[in-house]
């Protein structure tokens, strides 16, 4: 429900705040009053547009939507993030002159796409031009599905629910496919490749390796005998000094003062470290010169092995290409073997997961055909029923020789079915039908699309999450027993739903709950408008002034009088079997 409406300086309208009523609400007022403000002001909260026209310096619409029983814009808004107080939210537009234009929701900023969404799922605006639900083949078959939700809804759910589900594995399908393909070219190639990879058996930066002993092997000689120049000048031999021999002379006249003068002691001990320390780097470098093998036959086995892995990463390279291209050592050979493995191990899976994926689609494909069945089934007993009670509807409209008809129509198969739903109209005998929005006036697709709202808020199983209805002249071109008979339908409307509407006709006016007047006036040469809610004498002028052009004539303000209490006893009428049943 949309509980109040601010206008500011949009038009004629200053600012102007409008409290809505929870059922019907007339908006009326003279011609040129800015009637026509206030319908722009919730088409604004819808995402349109504002004429630069209308926009002085800066237009503002809040909107104040009450969320009791719209479970899904409520859980939208949650995630959103958008402040609610006491299960309402406010919804604010801003549009300046130059265009630009800021909404929120409950204090969060959206795109003007989101807020035509969220706010959208809550309030319907149809104006002369604008009866979309009877123009548009997608919202016709939306109608019906809601008109039959007990019946078509479980059935529609799951039917979507199986194609989403057949959509996902007929993707997979064909990625299978493909990887079956990739299969037959490189599968024999791959598995060739890591089955000599595995005979050759190389280790990370073996590769690497081998050329550094390589490097030694070649120079066995000249480092050997370097190894043992730096070993002899360490530890020495018999004929000549070495700095081990003098180490320990220098450790044995320190420790000899130091029994004298104690502070010497730590120098002492570094010394016996240094002297340690030595002693083990001449032991390595003796263990690193016996170690040098300079022999031939070594050499010749590094080089073959080396040979061995360079022709592997020259070969198989290529067929195991990484991320950066082909591998240009071992080490990065091996990574991508790694990949590749991963990639056949994938293959050998890939046909048995088709097999099990194609039987899945078979199967899908039978329960939709079925399910895409009994959903047209269920379709076409809802248009029946829905003709039925638009007829109906249309009688009380003063349209009782007009011929409904909402036709099913097989289509290619989609996510809703193989349905197409057009609602037809014959307007009069031997009038052949034709889609509503041809086949009727303007003020015959008025009462058409009134109908149809009618019949579908009756309809409705849940009555908490009532939607929002907002009607610009949807009197336009009647009058006399048919805008009475529009007046009447609007209230039962109302009882389903929240119904603002903008009229010029005391008939139609004379049925709401909630009467409010747009109020122009004039001040040093500047018009502006104002909107009062009208209590029960002042609605009686207002409709005098609407009959008569007159608020104060006797007879204008009697028939006006007259007017409400013949609607009030209609409601009366109309609520007496409602609350027998209750």
């Amino acid at each position: 429900m949309l509980s109040t409406l601010r206008i500011r300086h949009i038009g004629v309208i200053d600012d102007a705040m409008l409290d809505f009523g929870p059922g019907f609400t007339a908006l009326t007022g003279e011609t040129g009053a800015g009637k026509t403000m206030i319908v722009t002001g919730l088409t604004m909260l819808l995402g349109e547009r504002l004429d630069r026209g209308r926009t002085r310096g800066s237009s503002t619409v809040d909107g104040t939507l009450s969320l009791v029983g719209h479970t899904e814009l409520a859980a939208a808004l949650d995630e959103l993030g958008a402040e609610e107080e006491d299960g309402e939210v406010l919804v604010v537009r801003r549009v300046t002159r130059d265009g630009r234009s800021r909404a929120q929701i409950g204090g969060v900023p959206v795109p003007i796409g989101t807020l035509a969404r969220l706010v959208g799922t809550a309030v319907t605006v149809h104006g002369q031009s604008d009866q979309q639900r009877l123009r548009d083949p997608e919202a016709q078959r939306d109608a019906l599905d809601r008109f039959a939700h007990t019946e078509v809804g479980p059935l529609l759910a799951r039917h979507r629910e199986i194609w989403r589900e057949r959509s996902v594995l007929s993707e997979r399908l064909a990625e299978l496919d493909e990887l079956l393909s990739e299969r037959d070219r490189r599968g024999a190639a791959l598995r060739q490749a890591l089955e000599r990879l595995e005979q050759s058996d190389p280790i990370e930066g073996e590769d690497e390796d081998l050329r550094s002993e390589i490097e030694r092997l070649a120079n066995a000689e000249e480092l050997r005998g370097a190894a043992g120049q730096a070993a002899l000048a360490l530890v020495g031999d018999d004929d000549g000094p070495a700095a081990a021999p003098l180490l320990a002379l220098a450790a044995e006249s320190l420790g000899r003062a130091a029994r004298t003068d104690t502070t010497l002691e730590p120098l002492v001990e570094r010394l016996d470290a240094v002297r340690i320390e030595l002693s083990d780097v001449a032991a390595e470098i003796s263990r690193y010169a016996d170690s040098i093998d300079g022999s031939p036959s070594r050499i010749e086995e590094a080089n073959e092995r080396l040979h061995e892995l360079t022709l592997l990463v020259r070969d198989l390279g290529a067929m195991l290409p990484g991320p950066d291209g082909p591998a240009e050592d071992i080490t990065a050979l091996l990574a991508t073997s790694r990949t590749a493995a991963i990639a056949l191990d994938r293959y050998e899976g890939a046909e048995e997961e088709r097999a099990g994926t194609l039987g899945r689609l078979e199967a899908l494909e039978a329960e939709l055909s079925e399910t895409a069945a009994a959903l047209t089934a269920a379709r076409l007993t809802a248009a029946s029923a829905l003709s039925a009670a638009v007829q109906e509807e249309l009688r009380h409209l003063e349209m009782p020789d007009a011929d409904i008809r909402v036709e099913v129509a097989a289509q290619s198969h989609r996510s809703h079915g193989c349905d197409a739903v057009a609602i037809l109209l014959a307007p009069h005998p031997g009038a052949d039908h034709l889609p509503v929005g041809q086949a009727a006036s303007g003020g015959e697709l008025s009462r058409v699309m009134l109908a149809l709202e009618v019949a579908l808020s009756s309809s409705r199983n849940d009555r908490s999450a009532a939607p929002v209805f907002v009607f610009d002249e949807i009197d336009a071109g009647i009058g006399g027993r048919a805008a009475l008979a529009v007046g009447q339908r609007l209230a039962r409307l109302a009882r389903h739903a929240q119904v603002i509407v903008v009229t010029h006709l005391p008939q139609v006016a004379a049925h709401a709950g909630t009467h409010l007047q747009i109020v122009k006036s004039s001040t040093d040469g500047t018009t502006s408008s104002t909107v009062e809610h009208l209590d029960k004498p002042a609605r009686i002028r207002e409709l005098a002034r609407m009959l008569a052009g007159d608020d104060a004539s006797d007879l204008a303000l009697a028939h006006a009088e007259e007017l409400l209490d013949e609607a009030r006893a209609v409601a009366i009428a109309d609520d007496a079997p409602q609350a027998a049943r209750r």
